[in-house]
């Protein structure tokens, strides 16, 4: 009778670990099936054309108290060692900088005095300046309990985000004119391993730190460049449509891009249930962001966050955005 009441036991529990698995065929499920990501490869125009560009001022960066500390003298220098790699632009060195600066009272907040500006476009007409300033940095991390998923059994480990958010302002040196203003934003996320307490050690902050000065380096330096982008859409899966959604994946890995992303916007138009019309608006917003419709993509993303709040994917749709 024991071995008899445990086969029926065991047969219960498969049968609703089945019925779990196909509920969570979706973000925040049990698994991912690695069907739902591609990774694309495409080149990206500068925002600027150089060709007759010939010289780059870099000010001061400053923080956001506008004075000059150990962070800002980093991305300075990672700015500037990314800059002097292209052909045929010349970086003022950064002891000249500043006593340009000095010479001419500009901000280090990159208070624009079209005047000063264009005294100093007298000596460089053929350039730009760049103004920046450091508008988040900061490091957060929390602790993330694990509960097993066939026991009753927990871990713990560390979660960390480090925000870097830097404001960069391109001013013609000839004319005063303002070519380029926006922050150029980099959020590095990472866990350390699991402890079997809820007590797990902190983690440093330099790793985040050293990767997100990095990446701000190498997307100032695509301001002016033609460069190769990668990008992997992991799209978020539904029994509802992933029927729908396999199809639109094939198209785009066969090149088919436009009757991918007619799929895809399709799939976020026709499903009705919000759950998974989260998920659906999700891959809309992601694949709006890759093909640069950025109002269209944060509309979707945001509309997504609302039908869905535990859906945080949407968020860093959101923030980029923003």
């Amino acid at each position: 009778m024991k071995r008899l009441f445990l086969s029926i036991f065991l047969l219960i529990s498969l049968t609703s670990s089945s019925k779990l698995l196909a509920q969570n065929n979706s973000i925040g499920g049990m698994f991912n099936d690695s069907w739902s990501k591609i990774v694309y490869k495409v080149d990206r125009q500068p925002v600027f054309d150089i060709s007759d560009v010939k010289t780059v001022i870099i000010s001061e960066v400053v923080n956001r108290q506008n004075l000059v500390d150990a962070h800002s003298i980093d991305i300075y220098d990672e700015l500037a060692n990314n800059i002097t790699n292209i052909e045929g632009l010349t970086l003022v060195d950064r002891s000249k900088t500043q006593s340009l600066l000095k010479e001419f009272n500009f901000q280090g907040s990159g208070y624009v005095d079209e005047s000063q500006i264009k005294k100093l476009g007298k000596f460089y007409s053929s350039g730009i300046i760049v103004f920046v300033r450091i508008q988040t940095d900061n490091f957060t991390q929390s602790v993330k309990k694990d509960k097993g998923v066939f026991s009753n059994s927990s871990t713990w480990k560390r979660v960390g985000t480090y925000n870097l958010d830097v404001n960069f302002k391109i001013i013609d040196l000839k004319t005063a004119a303002i070519l380029f203003s926006k922050n150029l934003k980099s959020i590095r996320k990472g866990s350390s391993s699991s402890y079997d307490n809820p007590y797990p050690p902190d983690l440093s902050s330099t790793e985040f730190y050293q990767e997100a000065k990095e990446e701000i380096g190498i997307k100032f330096k695509e301001l002016f460049v033609v460069h190769q982008k990668e990008y992997e859409i992991n799209f978020q899966t539904h029994r509802k449509f992933n029927d729908d959604l396999k199809k639109a994946i094939t198209l785009l890995e066969i090149d088919d891009f436009e009757g991918g992303f007619t799929q895809i916007k399709e799939i976020a138009k026709s499903t009705t249930d919000e759950k998974a019309k989260s998920f659906a608006l999700y891959n809309l917003a992601k694949m709006q962001l890759f093909n640069g419709e950025y109002d269209e993509s944060l509309k979707n993303a945001k509309e997504a966050y609302m039908l869905n709040p535990k859906n945080d994917e949407c968020l860093e749709i959101i923030n980029e955005l923003k």
